[in-house]
């Protein structure tokens, strides 16, 4: 177990930054947390406050559950982008990074050591994002220019919460399916199909948790899913658990 917290950024930042987090309090367990895909790409500074060490590394977009587990002196400063947002912002290719955590310092991207280092010297995290909202909001006149196509196929994936026909959301950017699944994998990290799961699946997830006497068929047809046994593929694929592990 640990403490998570969740941090908005500066309101100019966030068409392309989703939040800043924090995780702290690690403690040694015989079951390490999960954490769920999103479509987002982290940037996460690790910091050893043992050893007063930073590991800054980019965690690219996930297509299945990982587990979270560090030492206990650890704690972790991270910047979730939007999905695609980090694009405007670095030509690193993240459809390469996609379910990787690669050291930050080897890909050329928006951090370079001089700001881990003068992250890793502040006392408190309000110092830590206005840091960080400083450095973003200073890189804001060259961004790079956002593809509004793929913007706009993320957020008619994310309003339907994945249980959108995506032939329908091809042909509303205007583009042909094979173009269309190229340039949102390039954009986003992972296929436009993948996207609608993950967000169908967490959808799901909600109202497992929300709605607890409902049963599972109900909450499959309601999310987009064929039956329950489509909801459970799903759910054993990104979470790695039944969806009755999810019950309040």
């Amino acid at each position: 177990m640990y403490y998570y917290r969740e941090y908005s950024p500066a309101i100019q930042l966030s068409p392309w930054v989703k939040n800043y987090w924090t995780a702290d309090g690690f403690v040694e367990s015989d079951v390490a947390t999960k954490v769920f895909p999103d479509g987002c790409t982290d940037i996460m500074f690790i910091f050893d406050r043992a050893k007063g060490i930073c590991y800054p590394c980019m965690f690219g977009t996930m297509t299945t559950f990982v587990h979270s587990d560090f030492p206990a002196m650890t704690q972790i400063f991270g910047i979730r982008f939007q999905p695609a947002g980090i694009t405007a912002f670095t030509r690193v290719p993240v459809d390469e990074l996609t379910d990787r955590n690669v050291e930050l310092l080897l890909v050329e991207t928006l951090f370079d050591k001089y700001f881990c280092e003068a992250l890793a010297e502040k006392q408190s995290l309000a110092e830590m994002v206005s840091n960080t909202n400083h450095h973003l909001i200073s890189l804001l006149p060259s961004l790079y220019g956002s593809d509004k196509q793929i913007i706009r196929a993320v957020d008619l994936i994310y309003l339907a919460k994945g249980q959108l026909s995506l032939t329908a959301v091809s042909a509303d950017v205007c583009l042909c399916q094979r173009h269309f699944d190229r340039k949102f994998k390039s954009a986003v990290g992972i296929s436009p199909k993948m996207f609608a799961k993950i967000f169908r699946f967490r959808h799901a997830l909600r109202c497992l948790k929300n709605y607890p006497h409902k049963d599972l068929l109900t909450i499959a047809t309601a999310c987009g899913y064929y039956d329950h046994s489509h909801l459970t593929k799903d759910f054993k694929t990104l979470s790695g658990d039944a969806p009755t592990g999810f019950r309040p």
